[in-house]
């Protein structure tokens, strides 16, 4: 019993030794305080330093950023705000040099013009034929006729259209549907008021003695008859347009209120286009069904010349006439115009009425003897 709790004494006074062992040794490993403080120093140092470099780099950074946004704000200013721009990358055009002559040691200047001058000349002479000819009176069929005609009938054609009374008269009845010039002028009220003026201009007499003439005889065997009967449309159009210079004469210089021609008026109004349909129909073409000229004192005058010529039945207006008046009736009133042909007064614009005299003159002179 003794021996025992001997051996227990001694077990719990090795306890504490063992722990003291392990205490020092723990002690032992621990770091020096002058150690531990340096490099508490050396870590606040380092800290510092960065926060000093990062807060003068972010400075640059930021100046830096600031020119940036001045120098975007001039280069906006300048920067082109169309959809493109467009850059002439060739030469620039010589300027033109007056081509001046170096006077001769005679008493007299030199007769003989340098090559140069020529071609100054020249080009001079081509920019005025341009000029002019913008400005030029349309004539009828100043376009290619081709070749779409019979020896006879080209030969008619180069006859008429080089006569100079056919010439001088500008004849609005042929212009309408022939000139590609009468055509451009159409799109200018200035241009086709001048073109007006030297067709109403002239001595309507001998303009409608030559246009009988040759709505005459374009039909003979020696001119165009075969071409006329194969209905050759450059024919056609001559043809009718002879035989209605007296009617498209007088509505094409009929006048408004205020001076201006009527065709003027109504060729350059973009927002009735069909104003000047009513002009084709003494050319044998039908009013369009769809048409609603403009109701105005130039069309009620207008209708009443063709009345006065739709009764002649040599007239190709007598074909269009009666239709077109009821429809321009349904859209403008019952009695904007006359809805049927006037009486003719005293034969006006029948070619074939002085062949007609005489054979009622002939009538009676067989009757007569007979």
């Amino acid at each position: 019993m003794v021996s025992h709790h001997k051996g227990t004494g001694r077990v719990r006074q090795r306890e504490p030794k063992r722990f003291q062992r392990f205490t020092s040794s723990y002690k032992s490993r621990a770091l020096p305080a002058s150690l531990f403080n340096s490099s508490l120093l050396f870590l606040f140092a380092l800290v510092t330093l960065s926060l000093f470099c990062g807060s003068a780099a972010a400075q640059e950074d930021l100046e830096a950023y600031g020119d940036l946004q001045r120098s975007a704000l001039v280069d906006e200013e300048l920067l082109w705000i169309g959809e493109e721009l467009i850059v002439d990358l060739s030469e620039p055009p010589v300027p033109p040099r007056m081509h001046l002559e170096a006077r001769s040691n005679g008493n007299s200047p030199s007769s003989s013009p340098t090559k140069s001058s020529q071609a100054a000349a020249t080009s001079l002479s081509a920019d005025t034929g341009a000029a002019s000819s913008a400005t030029a009176i349309p004539q009828p069929f100043d376009s290619a006729l081709g070749n779409n005609f019979t020896t006879s009938c080209q030969n008619f054609f180069q006859r008429f259209l080089s006569n100079d009374t056919f010439n001088s008269c500008h004849p609005f009845s042929l212009l309408l549907q022939t000139s590609s010039g009468f055509f451009d002028a159409s799109k200018s009220f200035v241009r086709i008021t001048t073109t007006l003026d030297a067709t109403c201009n002239v001595n309507f007499s001998s303009c409608l003695a030559v246009m009988n003439e040759f709505g005459r005889t374009i039909r003979n065997d020696s001119n165009c008859a075969a071409d006329y009967a194969t209905d050759n449309p450059l024919v056609l159009q001559a043809y009718n347009g002879f035989l209605a210079y007296q009617p498209l004469y007088q509505a094409g210089c009929l006048r408004d209120s205020r001076g201006s021609y009527c065709f003027a008026n109504a060729i350059t109004n973009t927002t009735a286009v069909t104003d000047s349909y009513p002009y084709y129909l003494p050319l044998g073409v039908s009013l369009p069904g769809s048409s609603r000229p403009t109701c105005n004192t130039c069309l009620q005058d207008t209708m009443a010349i063709f009345s006065s010529f739709a009764g002649n039945t040599t007239q190709p207006i007598s074909q269009t006439y009666g239709d077109a008046a009821q429809q321009i009736d349904i859209g403008c009133g019952p009695t904007f115009v006359n809805g049927t042909a006037a009486p003719l007064k005293g034969g006006a614009g029948a070619i074939g009425a002085g062949l007609g005299s005489m054979v009622a003159l002939l009538t009676m002179l067989l009757a007569f003897f007979l």
